[in-house]
């Protein structure tokens, strides 16, 4: 599968695309998430990770907006993918606040078991520190099962409006259920139907880690795994182009983006391209290069 990752566009630009994408041979799209955020005003990207509940709109549209995107996308034989955040909710606005905003879903707000240690991770390579501390904001606890549910709740009403797939947002910080976290088991197996994909982010990750994600979702990772059919590949996202801490490709050419993703394309079935936004080169999922690369039949 082809993904491209229209991070940050608006649910209705997107359909103008829609010809266009299919043509470059995409087989999908992954959307930013729609999750109510606690600033809808700030268009400061990471903002969309700020969620403060697990309802739909912001921004970037609403749900009759998602609703007529899916129509028209299935039209042209193309699934769509949401990104959602089930990780965390958003701060308070003191800086490296570790403390649920105010406006958080007061179910979540005033129990205390919903959510992790209200300490930061500092090694990413424990465990345990990665699964029970915060990434910089407070995170949920999804072994809770009111979290659990919410998260669920979510998930079947994306697919009621016509979602065919999800993107987890920080799922390396999810424990398993090897772990002690029976989350993704459950959550997996609560979905209204099947759906086409669904994959989790675990970046920098060994393959013993990526294999044990792999039992339950397929991996989008910029890590080796053992088995190529487990893995969505990818050169770039929106983390190692817009991200302060990251941006590790943020002054690399599109030209050689688009040169790595034929290659990357050419081993791996399942791969996602990252439209860079804010940018000039945000057209450059369009080139010959990268449409060559997508219709490019990859051997199993």
């Amino acid at each position: 599968m082809r993904v491209l990752s229209l991070f940050d566009c608006s649910l209705n630009s997107i359909i103008n695309h829609l010809p266009e994408i299919k043509d470059q041979g995409f087989d999908a799209i992954q959307i930013s998430p729609l999750q109510n955020t606690k600033n809808d005003y700030s268009h400061e990207w990471w903002m969309l990770y700020q969620p403060i509940n697990f309802n739909l709109g912001n921004r970037l549209g609403n749900v009759d907006d998602l609703k007529r995107l899916c129509d028209i996308a299935h039209e042209h034989g193309i699934f769509i993918i949401a990104d959602v955040v089930v990780n965390h909710l958003a701060s308070t606005d003191e800086p490296n606040s570790l403390i649920p905003n105010k406006m958080c879903d007061k179910d979540l707000l005033n129990n205390w078991d919903c959510w992790k240690e209200r300490r930061q991770v500092q090694n990413w390579d424990n465990r345990y520190e990665v699964t029970h501390y915060c990434m910089g904001l407070p995170g949920l606890n999804p072994n809770n099962k009111l979290v659990q549910q919410k998260v669920i709740d979510m998930l079947n009403y994306y697919i009621s409006c016509g979602v065919d797939g999800f993107r987890f947002d920080a799922a390396k910080s999810i424990a398993l259920p090897e772990e002690g976290c029976d989350f993704f088991r459950n959550v997996t197996f609560s979905l209204k139907k099947w759906l086409p994909i669904i994959y989790g982010e675990v970046l920098f990750s060994d393959k013993e880690l990526i294999k044990k994600y792999a039992r339950y979702m397929k991996v989008l990772t910029n890590s080796e795994g053992y088995n190529k059919e487990d893995l969505i590949k990818f050169v770039e996202n929106k983390d190692s182009y817009l991200s302060k801490d990251l941006s590790y490709t943020k002054h690399v050419p599109i030209w050689d983006i688009n040169s790595w993703y034929k290659g990357l394309a050419s081993y791996y079935p399942n791969t996602l391209y990252y439209a860079r936004n804010y940018s000039n080169d945000w057209n450059g999922w369009k080139s010959k290069e990268v449409k060559e690369a997508n219709l490019k039949l990859v051997k199993k």
